[in-house]
């Protein structure tokens, strides 16, 4: 590889982008440069603070508060890189290799090039600057023994990145088998999302809560003790020079006791760091500044060939990939000859997938159940929807935690808690259902060939997400229930309010996919170059969808005055509102329905071209 080769490579990646630029609208322009301006602001923001913190702050202070602010960037840096892993969990080539393949370069620097291509993202040019400020403005302000932290740091980062790329292309490597990629998908972002409520787990779990209420105990035993002190004095009973003996050594038992507390987890700090390798780096620049340098030398070297060792194993896993290693098949199986008289083997029997599709639902044309079940079908083999049943856990996470903090939450703030829930699980379904038709990618022609009126394609489709959606609310309600009861009205309401407030979210995220189509990667939730507009019709729906849903809240509100105006109670005044809310919103429902028919057939041109277009 000569120095003429890589430029051209650097000349066709930058020839790439720039296409994808000009391709794109005026709106997509603009947001481009404003998210590059915004970007370069906030690197040069904390390139700046951070620089002016190591360099004024951490010179004077004590070397463990040098650890833990060593401690707070690397975490923020792990946050911040974690959610951007999460966006692309599988690994996309900014230069595919099987077009380099068959010329005579070097795959390693193609290789190369994607990684530092990979670089240039909003993690790393917002936090990498924080971690480089800190770095030099504690080398400046505390000496020059301390500027083996500079390349701690860019070692770091490039540990990071590297055993990220690693873990990107051993994911990709994964997915090349497509059964395996949805189960794959659903448990890289379970583990995930596991690992993001960890804090929350602990905040719950309240660890420290015991030396918390020691600490409280003995400040009361020491305001106890001064108090008797106090009276003794006043009684006579004791001198005043008695008094102040006395009274120094309580305070001083308390010092003592609290400095040893405080010791502990100083010494508890030291040693996590020590052993944990991403504490390494902070450990190495607490230390230095007390002249030990070997700490963050070995952090230096140990990043380095993790992160080293990290790209060999990509790039190795990448090659592979590109040269058939993972889709080529075993060795041949031949026929085994079955003798004569032997019975024929039986017949496959029906795939329940067959047998669900031939079902028929009362009271809905042919056209809408048949729509609702393959729809049904189609969405419990869709990685995205295994990814959306995460959502209960986190709920009962949430939830579990406002039990448990506040067991004694009031009757009135109880439905709205599970008004609240119930929102959150709907909006969940946002980048599904408000997106419904860029989902079905090249299955939209069906639904354009089909001689189905359009009403009954939509009634189809928003049918089909209705088990979802009560798979989702209904083991957080009970788990609420259990915990905090509802009145028995408010409980009996409660199916016709959520389905009150299903029917209100399909007109919106109807309307939405018709007026805002994005074309889907496969097996994600993620847009294909999405355009402005759509993403920000997208974005004004999640913030406009809750205070639509809050209509549904008007039997609460009426019965709250109908018992503040002391009015007979014998009546189920909320469960009768509900229920003719309930009968309203679904009258207004089927004639929105016939509308958003219509708009569909005007506009089933325009979606086809823009689900189908990018995503095959």
């Amino acid at each position: 590889m000569t120095w003429h080769h890589f430029a051209a490579f650097l000349w066709l990646r930058w020839r790439l982008f720039s296409n994808q630029f000009a391709r794109g609208g005026v709106l997509t322009k603009i947001f481009l440069i404003l998210a590059a301006v915004g970007a370069a602001l906030s690197a040069v923001t904390m390139l700046i603070g951070s620089f002016f913190a190591g360099l004024f702050l951490l010179p004077t202070a004590q070397p463990i508060v040098v650890l833990l602010v060593w401690d707070g960037a690397t975490l923020l840096f792990l946050l911040s890189w974690s959610v951007g892993l999460m966006t692309e969990l599988q690994r996309s080539e900014s230069l595919s290799l099987d077009k380099f393949l068959h010329l005579p370069v070097s795959l390693s620097a193609v290789f190369s090039l994607n990684y530092l291509t990979s670089l240039v993202c909003m993690t790393t040019i917002v936090w990498a600057p924080a971690l480089l400020g800190l770095a030099l403005g504690q080398a400046f302000g505390s000496g020059a023994t301390l500027a083996l932290v500079l390349p701690a740091a860019v070692s770091f980062i490039f540990m990071v990145t590297a055993l990220s790329y690693q873990f990107q292309g051993w994911l990709a490597s994964l997915m090349v088998n497509k059964r395996r990629r949805r189960t794959i998908v659903v448990i890289v972002t379970l583990f995930f999302v596991l690992i993001f409520q960890i804090p929350n787990l602990i905040n719950l779990l309240h660890p420290w809560q015991g030396v918390v209420e020691q600490r409280k105990e003995a400040l009361e035993q020491q305001k106890t003790a001064l108090d008797e002190l106090d009276r003794a004095l006043k009684a006579h009973e004791i001198t005043e020079g008695e008094y102040i003996r006395r009274a120094t050594a309580i305070r001083h038992e308390q010092d003592s006791d609290g400095e040893a507390t405080l010791q502990r987890w100083q010494d508890a700090a030291w040693i996590a760091n020590m052993v944990v390798p991403i504490g390494w780096l902070a450990w190495g620049a607490a230390t230095a500044r007390e002249g030990n340098m070997l700490p963050c030398m070995l952090a230096i070297i140990a990043y380095t060939l993790v992160g080293t060792a990290s790209l060999w194993r990509g790039y190795r896993t990448t090659v592979r990939i590109y040269t058939g290693e993972f889709t080529a098949r075993g060795p041949d199986v031949r026929a085994v000859p079955v003798a004569q008289g032997s019975p024929l083997p039986a017949a496959p029997a029906t795939a329940p997938g067959a047998a669900l599709l031939e079902l028929s639902i009362p009271w809905l044309s042919d056209q809408a159940a048949a729509t609702a079940l393959a729809g049904f079908r189609s969405l419990t083999r869709a990685p995205e929807v295994k990814m959306l049943l995460l959502t209960p856990i986190i709920m009962v996470v949430v939830v579990g935690g406002i039990v448990l903090r506040e067991s004694s939450v009031s009757e009135a703030l109880r439905p709205l808690i599970a008004f609240g829930i119930t929102t959150t699980v709907l909006i969940t379904f946002t980048q599904l259902v408000g997106n419904q038709f860029g989902h079905d990618r090249s299955g939209f022609r069906a639904f354009l060939l089909s001689p189905a009126p359009r009403r009954e394609v939509l009634l189809g489709k928003n049918l089909a997400i209705a088990p979802i959606f009560v798979a989702l609310a209904l083991p957080v309600i009970i788990l609420f229930e259990i915990f905090l009861p509802l009145p028995l009205d408010e409980l009996l309401a409660m199916p016709l309010r959520l389905a009150s407030m299903f029917m209100i979210f399909c007109m919106g995220a109807n309307l939405l996919s018709i007026l805002a189509p994005m074309p889907v990667a496969v097996g994600s939730l993620k847009p294909l170059s999405p355009k402005v507009l759509p993403l920000l019709l997208h974005m004004l729906f999640v913030i406009a969808m809750p205070f639509a849903l809050m209509s549904t809240l008007l039997p609460l509100g009426i019965k709250v005055g109908w018992e503040a105006m002391e009015c007979p109670g014998v009546v189920p005044i909320y469960l009768l509102l509900t229920a003719l809310e309930f009968l309203a919103i679904g009258l207004l429902f089927r004639v929105v329905l016939t509308w958003e028919g219509r708009l569909l057939q005007a506009r089933e041109q325009v979606i086809l071209e823009t689900v189908v277009a990018k995503a095959e």
